[in-house]
């Protein structure tokens, strides 16, 4: 049997693989994104982040996964700019607060490390950065890879709710529909269900509690039937191997 530890790193790993690849692949082209963007202007800047990351991570252990659920709901759904922490206005409903985004949290932690920098650097580093870059640390505090990561990230000044159901999967959607979203993302379909598959089973190795997590139970049993019929039509070789343009 798989130990706890072994199926944590290779969740991180997996997880760690998917999220942070559209903040590789997404905007590589867009003018600006490099290696060390911050150099001239604030070159602490993701030293600060990292040493942030490391001090919440030592007071607070549920922060690090948390960090690295954010970039994939800010990434997935069209950029990777940070208008998942908008709040909510009399007109616009914020990303976080929708049905999609339950249980995403420790946002006041993001607030924290932004302190830190702006007292560096005001008015220099993105949100946008910082929320990737802060996923980035998480992952490698819990003991998962260090992937390098370019910045120079922009902030969105409007919230994508509206649109926020064509890019993240529901519980209640099909196999197919969800398939479908995580395709478009660059996802394969043994990929997906072996994501989630582990990913469930590391909830509840964890010990995660919540109200509404009666739906994981309806989610992992069509994932299970999916896998079967995956593995009729794959054989162990082609499902064992991992897709490269995901790291």
């Amino acid at each position: 049997m798989v130990s706890s530890k072994a199926l944590c790193f290779f969740v991180l790993f997996s997880f760690s693989a998917i999220a942070l690849q559209s903040a590789f692949a997404d905007h590589e082209e867009d003018v600006g994104l490099v290696m060390n963007f911050y150099k001239d202007t604030c070159p602490q800047a993701e030293e600060i982040i990292r040493e942030q990351v490391k001090l919440l991570y030592k007071r607070h252990k549920n922060t690090a996964f948390s960090w690295l659920r954010n970039i994939f709901h800010d990434c997935a759904v069209q950029s990777c700019d940070a208008s998942l922490l908008l709040d909510s206005t009399r007109r616009e409903l914020s990303e976080k607060e929708t049905d999609r985004s339950f249980g995403l949290r420790n946002f006041r932690y993001l607030d924290t490390i932004k302190e830190a920098v702006e007292r560096e650097c005001p008015g220099v580093v993105s949100c946008a950065d910082i929320l990737v870059l802060s996923g980035r640390d998480g992952v490698v505090a819990l003991g998962g890879p260090y992937i390098p990561l370019k910045t120079g990230r922009r902030d969105g000044r409007r919230s994508r709710a509206e649109i926020l159901e064509q890019y993240l999967p529901d519980h209640n959607e099909s196999i197919s529909s969800v398939l479908d979203k995580f395709g478009a993302m660059g996802i394969d379909t043994p990929g997906v269900v072996a994501l989630l598959g582990i990913f469930i089973h590391y909830q509840h190795i964890i010990g995660i509690k919540r109200t509404r997590h009666a739906y994981v139970i309806g989610f992992c049993m069509r994932f299970q039937m999916a896998s079967t019929l995956i593995a009729q039509h794959h054989p162990p070789t082609t499902q064992s191997k991992v897709n490269s343009s995901n790291l």
